[in-house]
């Protein structure tokens, strides 16, 4: 049997390119058409699952949370990955669990890990003498400052390659929730 085409939620960081793009090339070439980013949720729902309600859905849930400032200060490390960290993190964990709450059959990553750690990466698997000279070299670069204000939804093809489907701009309507983890997060 073969493995479920997925979709996947992103808030891109096109300010991070300059600093990651060196190790871009141990991105898998099947996600390469993804940008910078944190995710807000991936694996998604399927990519026949997600129709015209499933859209509108996320299109109000995401005109309902505030745009907000983000900033990536942080190199951090994952046994796979070096990563940058966001802050505020607790505007990206909001984002997830408002996702999850509304698709509970969606747990972010599939349920692999306990919490929620929202990061942004800059190489995948690289070697220890890697690292080391990742972070040195994202050192003088940070902080990055930018502003997230909008969700990618991505599509898996047939062909495994992983494509922009659609944009959700956050804070487009009139809502109480607060991107940055504040009041109405939960």
């Amino acid at each position: 049997m073969s493995r479920r085409r997925t979709t996947g939620l992103v808030v891109p960081i096109e300010a991070a390119r300059p600093l990651v793009e060196r190790w871009l090339y141990r991105i898998p070439a099947l996600s390469r058409e993804v940008p910078p980013h944190v995710t807000v949720l991936w694996p998604f729902l399927e990519p026949d699952a997600v129709d015209h309600a499933v859209e509108r859905d996320l299109g109000a849930l995401f005109a309902g949370v505030a745009a907000f400032d983000v900033s990536l200060g942080a190199v951090g490390n994952f046994p796979d990955a070096v990563f940058l960290s966001p802050e505020p993190a607790a505007a990206f964990v909001s984002l997830t669990e408002l996702v999850w709450h509304m698709y509970p059959e969606c747990p972010p990553f599939a349920g692999a890990y306990d919490d929620i750690v929202p990061h942004l990466t800059a190489a995948l698997d690289p070697t220890e003498d890697e690292r080391e000279a990742i972070a040195h070299e994202l050192a003088p670069d940070l902080p990055v400052h930018t502003r997230a204000c909008k969700v990618l939804l991505f599509d898996e093809g047939e062909d495994g390659v992983y494509r922009p489907r659609r944009e959700f701009a956050l804070g487009a309507g009139a809502s109480g929730r607060v991107g940055a983890g504040g009041e109405g997060a939960r």
